[in-house]
């Protein structure tokens, strides 16, 4: 579909369709957490947002692709709120394991207050395919990003495998924790899930860097 490019009151056309996209998403957000994904029509979703159908076409090809779109907006969404978080736990000068909790507690909280916002991301997501394979992907940068952050924050002078393989499991886990918690599987209160999860990162932070230094000094030993 043809995109408008004269500008309207002072909007550009690029920003119009910036706007219209995120209030479909947003909209589909809403509908979805209510009925369920595989309720959600493009119809009902136009009618929602109080847009012509020709602007979901002009962002979207298919509802299919509204859903790998949503999940990628929530993701970046979430990965935000965790790096905000870092800095300003960094600014204020906290150890690791309060910073752990610092930043654990803004994303869980960020994640539960609307329970949606996790069955969108890492359950619901199933009932279409482009969502799930966007979901994998996700799941993937986020621990790229911490795995990122890791090796930063320990200052390991380059990229360790190990770094890699810890944030995949601690991404995972921590995921699967918190969709259990919601279920009500893990019958403790919301600041003492973040509190065990918070110790498991820090101790398998812990438990890597001293792998890493225990492999390098065998190396070093071995030359």
């Amino acid at each position: 579909m043809p995109r408008p490019t004269r500008p309207l009151h002072g909007e550009s056309a690029e920003s119009r369709m910036r706007a219209r996209r995120q209030q479909l998403l947003d909209q589909a957000f809403a509908l979805s957490a209510k009925d369920g994904w595989r309720k959600l029509s493009i119809h009902q979703l136009c009618t929602q947002a109080g847009l012509n159908k020709r602007y979901f076409y002009e962002s979207f090809d298919s509802l299919d692709a509204l859903g790998a779109a949503l999940v990628d907006d929530l993701a970046e969404r979430l990965i935000r709120i965790g790096q905000e978080a870092v800095m300003q736990g960094v600014q204020q000068g906290l150890e690791t394991a309060d910073l752990a909790r610092y930043v654990l507690d803004d994303c869980i909280t960020w994640l539960t207050e609307e329970p949606a916002r996790v069955r969108l991301l890492f359950s619901s997501a199933a009932d279409n395919p482009r969502a799930l394979a966007q979901r994998k992907a996700v799941i993937r940068k986020m621990a790229q990003t911490l795995s990122a952050f890791s090796v930063e924050y320990h200052q390991a002078g380059g990229p360790l495998p190990i770094a890699h393989v810890g944030s995949a499991l601690l991404v995972g886990g921590t995921i699967e924790a918190i969709m259990a918690w919601l279920d009500g599987g893990i019958a403790i209160s919301r600041d003492e899930l973040v509190e065990d999860i918070a110790c498991f990162w820090v101790a398998a932070g812990d438990g890597a860097i001293a792998l890493t230094r225990r492999r390098r000094g065998e190396e070093q030993a071995g030359q």
